[in-house]
């Protein structure tokens, strides 16, 4: 399914986020958004977003309210409310709530603390319920067909609690349990096929209820967490999961390493070389398809919608130019413009064989960001795929 051009009203919005955020020296501002926006799979969106931004006498942003109203293509009218905030240097805390008019609906809040109770302690905790009636399914390897498409809806409740242990000042150690519990029903795409009509044998079709225990560590040299500038970051782990739900006693391991390095050009500071690398194992089997290895999204082949390709294993490296265009002093805050050619190359596949990289998924583009540091890093990044191209945005780097 090809995204619509909605794209250059939806830049201006997200890059104006950054500019109105800071365009008042009183600690709270207002400001009003029309949205125009559009995904690969959950269709083109039209609405207004009110937005309070609360900030402190640093002029650091703590706090950003925005309730939120659109109208979507497949599912009609959507309320929402998204809560962001920052209560120190070393915390911050989101809640996303919504109500659509059709089948989906979401409540999920993070909470993260790099300072808990002790300066080498860190805690994330994340949980929640959720409905995503626009899922897609295509089939299992980096060979599905664009024809085979198929939707579902995801029902999910998650929760996640990641405690970890700073050894020095760049490396951690890390234990996470997690429980996901998702149920499979019909979707709210009528113009496709059910996936259990199409699909009615794949692992998970009936849902599962997963008890993941991980050990993991991460080594951190980047200058700020939200919109660094220079470092690498690289983390590894292991992974145990039990399926205590539909096939109880199965049990599979995930492996997952990944690397992301920021390299300054030694020319000038407004250029910046980006890489990210990552490649993910999952062994076991009756490993339900939404547990499997995934590309497709914000953050791994950003031309193809999310979750497009699913296999047992993945390979994915993604690099990009960030090049600044405009830095300037708005209100006493700094401002800063960027585009961002990018190339995203990645495959699925469920064996280590001589034909395990024989077809990769290329998938060019570009990112338009908008920072104001340290707390913003509005963009919007549209891929161009095989099929197509997508265009997503959020308030961060997507790695």
């Amino acid at each position: 399914m090809r995204c619509t051009w909605h794209w250059p009203w939806l830049i201006a919005g997200v890059l104006l986020v950054t500019g109105i955020c800071h365009a008042s020296e009183t600690e709270t501002s207002y400001f009003f958004l029309p949205i125009i926006a559009t995904s690969e799979n959950g269709g083109n969106e039209y609405g207004a977003l009110p937005v309070l931004v609360s900030r402190d006498e640093n002029d650091e942003i703590r706090t950003i309210v925005a309730p939120m109203y659109v109208f979507n293509e497949f599912l009609g009218s959507r309320a929402s409310l998204n809560l962001i905030g920052f209560p120190t240097d070393d915390s911050d805390y989101r809640l996303i709530a919504s109500y659509t008019e059709t089948i989906e609906r979401k409540l999920v809040a993070r909470y993260r603390n790099y300072f808990f109770g002790h300066p080498r302690v860190t805690l994330e905790v994340e949980g929640g319920f959720f409905k995503d009636a626009t899922a897609r399914f295509f089939g299992l390897s980096n060979k599905s067909r664009q024809s085979d498409e198929t939707n579902y809806t995801n029902q999910e409740g998650l929760m996640r609690m990641t405690l970890g242990y700073q050894l020095t000042d760049h490396f951690e150690i890390q234990l996470t349990e997690r429980f996901r519990d998702v149920d499979i029903h019909r979707g709210g795409i009528d113009s496709l096929p059910f996936i259990d009509d199409t699909f009615p044998l794949i692992a998970g079709i009936d849902g599962a209820t997963i008890v993941g225990h991980r050990v993991g560590a991460l080594y951190d040299s980047r200058d700020d967490r939200d919109t660094p500038t220079h470092g690498t970051l690289m983390t590894a782990f292991a992974e145990l999961n039990q399926n205590i739900g539909k096939d109880i006693g199965a049990t599979f391991q995930r492996y997952h390493a990944e690397y992301t390095g920021l390299y300054p050009s030694q020319l000038s500071e407004r250029f910046t070389f980006v890489t990210h690398a990552q490649i993910q194992a999952v062994f076991g089997d009756g490993v339900p398809f939404f547990e499997q290895s995934s590309l497709g999204g914000e953050t791994t082949l950003r031309g193809f919608g999310v979750d497009r390709f699913i296999g047992k294993h993945s390979a994915l490296l993604n690099v990009e130019e960030r090049i600044q265009i405009l830095k300037k002093r708005i209100a006493g805050t700094m401002t800063e413009l960027e585009i961002a050619p990018f190339i995203d190359v990645g495959t699925v596949f469920d064996t280590f064989g001589s034909d395990t990289f024989d077809r990769w998924q290329i998938n060019p583009g570009i990112g338009f960001r908008g920072i104001a540091r340290p707390n913003v890093a509005a963009r919007v990044d549209i891929g161009f795929g095989t099929e197509g191209a997508a265009v997503f945005a959020g308030l961060d780097f997507p790695f």
